[in-house]
């Protein structure tokens, strides 16, 4: 499949934890009020909200692949013909995940499962198995959520695999290991992340961050989309407040890895010299 002309939107909300039905309208809104979007970035747990305190919390929240949220979100992107990857809990015969799903004007395309856990999402939700590859009319389309940036691994993967675009559904919260909780350079350490690994690996990240304080954790925003050279195409957004944000992206841009005639940004990798 070719690479091609994309516009990416991330949307930077601020859901209210527990108001699944407040939250999950609120993303049909965002969608259907950028119907010129190829693709539309909701953030991590989109639906629910992030700061669990009980399993029975997780399990009242938590949705099929089948549920209203894969429903209404199908029926939008029909309607717009818009692509959707937003984060919900979600709930499986096996337990229950951190999961984005991913869905077309033609349904539910796919979900991708949070690999890398953070923190007390041990407590809650069992570890994804896997990094897909989906294939879009835009070009080819990787998903991680979150922590998941923090493991350079999972980019250099998916790059490997034919990735143009990696939608980054996230919740960052200040970096625990600041002291006084300053931002280098004035960016949340998931912005330099982002930035990095576009570069590294020549592909687009979008990362939809939430904003807002819940149960005392403030979250970061900062959503934003980079381009292959790891240059911010828009964004960051504030820190504070829903902020919705797009993006022209030439996705053909990252089938070419060539950093200089002589320099491959990935033909050049020594996985024989990094596993020693």
């Amino acid at each position: 499949m070719t690479a091609g002309e994309a516009r990416v939107v991330v949307a930077q909300t601020v859901p209210e934890f527990g108001a699944v039905e407040r939250n999950r309208e609120r993303t049909v809104e965002i969608v259907r009020d950028h119907a010129n979007a190829d693709l539309v970035v909701l953030p991590e747990l989109a639906t629910s909200g992030y700061v669990f305190e009980s399993t029975d919390e997780v399990e009242s929240m938590a949705e099929s692949r089948d549920g209203d949220t894969a429903r209404a979100w199908s029926t939008v992107a029909e309607e717009t013909g818009t692509w959707i990857v937003g984060g919900v809990p979600e709930r499986a015969d096996d337990g229950y995940y951190n999961s984005a799903f991913v869905v077309s004007p033609d349904g539910l395309e796919g979900v991708y499962r949070k690999v890398h856990r953070w923190n007390e999402e041990e407590y809650w939700f069992e570890a994804g198995e896997r990094l897909p590859i989906f294939e879009t009319p835009f070009g080819r389309l990787g998903v991680q959520i979150c922590n998941d940036q923090w493991f350079p691994e999972a980019t250099v993967a998916q790059a490997r695999d034919g990735a143009d675009l990696i939608a980054v559904p996230t919740n960052w919260v200040p970096n625990p290991t600041v002291a006084d909780g300053s931002r280098p350079g004035g960016w949340t350490i998931g912005v330099h992340h982002a930035v990095a690994h576009a570069n590294a690996n020549r592909v687009f990240i979008a990362c939809a961050d939430r904003a807002g304080t819940e149960r005392d954790v403030p979250f970061e925003g900062q959503s934003v989309v980079v381009d292959p050279n790891g240059l911010p195409l828009a964004g960051p957004a504030p820190i504070e407040g829903e902020c919705v944000l797009e993006a022209d992206c030439d996705l053909s841009r990252a089938r070419n890895k060539s950093l200089t005639p002589r320099d491959d940004a990935l033909g050049d990798r020594r996985p024989d010299v990094y596993e020693r």
